[in-house]
C-alpha cells in the first residue's frame, strides 16, 4: 500500500502532500512529495488522499468496554466488539481494562483479552491488559463495586499474569492500603506498571509508592483526595513529580476544562495521556446500560450510576483529541501526541507504536479537515473505511 498526497504527522512537523509506504504491516517509507516521483511504485496499491491527513493511531491504555460490550463479559467476542467499535474512532491499540470483580470473572475477562490478542480481533490491537481493580480503597472506589473490593495480593496478581500468559501490562492499586508497598515493588518486578488511584492517600505516601516503582497516575482528580494548599495528597504528589505520567478524561464532565489546563501546564504533553475510561455505551445511543455488571445510564452525553455518580464515559479518542484542543488551546500535534506516543510510551511499546516512523506499525488514522476519522489502519490493515 502506498498512500500519496497526504499531509502526514511526523515527529519532526507535518510533512505537506507527503507519501506512506507500508509493506508487511510496517511502515516503509515516509517521503516528500518531491521524493515520490523518484519512487517505484511497482507491487504496491496506490491511493490518493488529498485533502486528509495521516496521524498516529490511537492508544487507548484504559477502556473497559464498547459497542455494547465490557470486558468482563469475559468472552472473546465481547472483547473484539469493542475494539472494532473503537477503531471506527482512531483508535488502533488498547489495553482492555477490567475493575474489582470476584477473581473468578477476572480470570475469564484476562483470559478472552488474551484470546483476542493472539487471534486478532478485526479492529484495535490488543496490547495487554489494564487491572483497575481490585486493589483500591473502598472509600474512593467511584463507579467500583464495594463488595469484591479487596487488599493487595501478590498472589493473587500471579495467577492473574499465568491467566493471561503474559499480558498483564498495567494495574492500578492505591498506595496507602497495608501491603501496598510491597505490591508495588513485586508488580514492577513482573514487568507490571504501577498506576496509583482510586485513593486518600497523602502526598507522602503517594510520593513512597513512587519511590517504590510507581510510575502512573490512574484518571487525573478522580476518585483521589482533592488538591488543598497545605495537605496536597496524592493529586499534589502528580502535579509536582515529573517521574510520572497521567491519564485524564476529556469528555467534559470528568475535568472541568481549567483544570485540564492547569494538569496539562503541570505535565506538558510529553506526560499526559488521553484515555477514554470508555464504558460498553462508546459508539452506542443513549440508553441503558452496565458497568461490571452493575446497570448505569447513558443520558445527556454522561455515563453514570443510578445515584448519579459518574462511571466511566462514553467517550471515543478521536473526540477527546478535539476536546485537547478545544479546551486546552494546544496544536493537533500535541493532542495527538496524548493519545498516541504518550500511552504507547506508558504502555511499554513506543519502539513500534504511537508516531509514523520509518519501521514501525503502521498503524494510522486518515483525517478529514474538520477532524472526522476517514479511515483506519493497523498494521497496515483499514479496519474502517468510513463511508462517503
Amino acid at each position: 500500500m502506498i498512500i500519496k498526497n497526504a499531509d502526514i504527522l511526523t515527529p519532526r512537523g507535518i510533512m505537506v502532500s507527503g507519501f506512506l509506504v507500508v509493506r508487511d504491516g510496517r511502515i516503509a517509507k515516509v517521503g516528500s512529495h518531491g521524493e515520490f516521483r523518484e519512487y517505484s511504485t511497482s507491487g504496491h496499491e496506490v491511493f490518493d488522499a488529498s485533502g486528509l491527513m495521516i496521524v498516529p493511531g490511537f492508544v487507548d491504555i484504559h477502556v473497559h468496554g464498547g459497542g455494547g460490550h465490557d470486558v468482563l463479559e469475559g468472552t472473546y467476542e465481547a472483547v473484539a466488539a469493542m475494539c472494532q467499535a473503537h477503531a471506527r474512532h482512531g483508535t488502533t491499540s488498547m489495553i482492555p481494562t477490567t475493575m474489582a470483580a470476584r477473581h473468578e470473572d477476572l480470570a475469564d475477562a484476562v483470559r478472552a483479552v488474551a484470546d483476542a490478542a493472539r487471534r486478532g480481533t478485526g479492529g484495535a490491537e490488543v496490547l495487554g491488559v489494564h487491572l483497575e481493580g481490585p486493589w483500591i480503597n473502598p472509600d474512593s472506589r467511584g463507579a467500583q463495586p464495594p463488595d469484591v473490593i479487596r487488599p493487595p495480593s501478590i498472589t493473587e496478581l500471579d495467577k492473574l499474569i499465568e491467566e493471561s500468559g503474559g499480558l498483564i501490562k498495567i494495574t492500578t492499586v492505591a498506595p496507602e492500603l497495608e501491603g501496598a508497598r510491597e505490591f508495588i515493588e513485586a508488580a514492577v518486578a513482573r514487568g507490571v506498571r504501577v498506576s496509583l488511584g482510586h485513593s486518600l492517600a497523602s502526598f507522602e505516601e503517594a510520593m513512597r509508592a513512587v519511590r517504590s516503582g510507581a510510575t502512573h497516575v490512574t484518571h487525573a482528580f478522580n476518585a483521589m483526595r482533592g488538591l488543598h494548599h497545605r495537605s496536597p495528597g496524592m493529586a499534589g504528589a502528580m502535579l509536582a513529580c515529573d517521574d510520572v505520567t497521567t491519564e485524564a478524561i476529556l469528555d467534559g464532565f470528568h475535568l472541568h476544562p481549567a483544570v485540564a489546563t492547569i494538569l496539562y501546564r503541570c505535565k506538558g504533553a510529553d506526560r499526559l495521556a488521553l484515555v477514554t475510561d470508555a464504558t460498553m455505551a462508546a459508539g452506542m445511543p443513549e440508553g441503558e446500560y452496565e458497568l461490571g455488571g452493575q446497570r448505569v445510564m447513558y443520558e445527556g452525553g454522561a455515563v453514570r450510576l443510578p445515584s448519579g455518580g459518574l462511571a466511566g464515559s462514553a467517550l471515543t479518542l478521536d473526540r477527546a483529541v478535539r476536546r485537547a484542543m478545544d479546551d486546552l488551546g494546544v496544536p493537533l500535534a500535541q493532542a495527538v501526541a496524548m493519545a498516541s506516543s504518550v500511552p504507547a510510551r506508558v504502555a511499554g511499546v513506543h519502539d513500534r507504536k504511537g508516531s509514523i516512523e520509518d519501521g514501525k506499525d503502521a498503524d494510522f488514522v486518515l483525517m478529514d479537515e474538520a477532524g472526522e476519522v476517514r479511515a483506519t489502519i493497523v498494521r497496515g490493515v483499514v479496519v474502517y473505511r468510513a463511508q462517503v
